[in-house]
Order: C-alpha cells, then structure tokens, then sequence
C-alpha cells in the first residue's frame, strides 16, 4: 500500500525488500506524508529507525506511539546497515505478518485443555529470533508473545532465519511482558522461566498441560522483575567447559522435553 501510494504521488522512492527510504533530503516531508497514511490505513510498521537529534520524528511522533509503533533514536552507522543508499537519517521497516494483541491472545487460548506458549524477554538479534521462531513452529507451539518495544523487529531475515515458520506461528505483541503473565496467570497458565541458575533440572521439572515458557536475552537473561513472576525457573544442566548455549538451542531444547512430556 504504502509503494503505491508513493508511485500515485510521484514520489521518488527505492523498493528494498521490507524498507521504504527518502532518497533526498527535500523528500523527507512526503516520507512523513507516506507514514501517515501506513498509520491511518493500519499498515504494520514494526519499527522507525530515526538518527538521533534527528527532528523528523517530531512531526509524526504521536501518531507512532498511539499505535504503539516503535521508533528507535540509533547512531547514523546503524542506519547505513540498514540501507546502503541515501537514508537522510530516517529509515520504517514494515512487517511482512500481521500480529496479535492480547485480546486476540484470549481468544487462542479459551477452552483448550492443552496450550504451550513462548515468552521472549530481551531477544533483539534477528536471526536469534528467527531461529527461536523455527523451532517452536516445528514442535508445535500455539504462539508467540514478545514486547512491542526492546524486541527484534519482524523482517526478511526473520522470515529466512525461521524457514518460513514465521507465517505459521501466531506472534502476539503486547506492551510490556509483566502484561502477558498477568494474563496468563488468570487464565490458569503456567508460567515458566528458562534460567541457567535455576533451582531445578528441565528433566526433572513436570509441565503443566497449560505451560508458558519464558526465555530471556543471551547476556543478561530474563529480566530480574519478569523472572519474579514466574511460578518456577529450571536450568538444562550442562557437562562441557563452556557455561552457556545460545538462545534459540536453548530454546528448542527445553521446548523438546515439554512435548515429550506432554503430547
């Protein structure tokens, strides 16, 4: 929608993928115009990348944050990662899937008997994320719930890192996770956080039929708060010399015992 609504104004405008890119500086207004209306017309913008003391984002700010659009303030050499052509300090990825909010999350879950639900806390690496979402889509998992703000963005190398999976799994953005366990909680689910100092071994934790896992980032893990609120944490114990797995082997591990145990 948004290409074509840039092709209908004549404005100049470069096709990469999930990007759309001001090409020059006097463009920057139509970029905001071309923002407007993704927002109005309830296009999925997963993030706006702006420059820092960038005063672009002024303009559109509040129609961002009203529909709980991300806008990340980044150094300029973030931005020329990004795109290599002229970004003039602005760059909006859009998401190639539509999400849930937590309501739609209420309908996934009402009168199942059996549910198995991820929690990312922190992941911000595209190909983690990717990754994690390959793996819970081949062992079955009924959704994914990550945070609108401080998560990765949903984008093509997300679908190439998930094979695809990305379209088959239901990913649910809410506000803040606390939010998502809150919910969850009161819809008898039962919250679990995969924590390397954990006081129980996965292989000698019985799940719940109605469980939510909750994995955090690679160098902090889950946030002190988050973890609180899980009703238990387990560990996968580890023999070799080095302390730790990457997130997503992680993840399709503890993932794999629960099925085992479970269906």
């Amino acid at each position: 929608m948004l290409y074509k609504y840039a092709s209908e104004k004549n404005i100049s405008h470069k096709k990469y993928g999930k990007y759309i890119i001001a090409t020059s500086k006097e463009e920057q207004s139509k970029l905001q115009t071309i923002l407007r209306q993704g927002i109005e017309n309830n296009v999925e913008i997963d993030k706006v990348f702006v420059e820092k003391n960038n005063s672009f984002v002024e303009n559109i700010k509040s129609r961002v944050h009203k529909k709980g659009i991300n806008i990340s303030f980044v150094p300029i050499e973030k931005l020329n990662r990004l795109t290599k052509n002229n970004h003039q300090g602005v760059v909006a990825t859009i998401s190639p899937i539509s999400t849930l909010n937590i309501n739609d999350l209420e309908k996934l879950i009402n009168n199942k008997k059996s549910i198995l639900l991820l929690i990312l806390d922190g992941i911000t690496d595209t190909k983690n994320f990717g990754a994690i979402v390959r793996s819970a889509e081949c062992l079955g998992v009924d959704a994914i719930i990550i945070s609108k703000s401080g998560s990765s963005p949903i984008n093509g190398e997300t679908i190439k890192s998930s094979s695809g999976g990305i379209f088959n799994l239901p990913i649910c953005k809410v506000d803040h996770i606390k939010d998502a366990i809150y919910f969850l909680k009161e819809n008898d689910v039962d919250i679990i956080g995969a924590d390397e100092k954990g006081p129980k071994s996965l292989y000698d934790h019985t799940f719940e039929l109605r469980t939510a896992l909750i994995m955090g980032s690679e160098g902090s893990g889950i946030n002190k708060s988050i973890l609180k609120l899980c009703n238990k944490s387990i560990n996968i114990p580890l023999q070799g010399k080095i302390s730790s797995l990457n997130v997503s082997v992680a993840t399709g591990i503890i993932l794999a015992e629960i099925k085992r145990q479970l269906f």
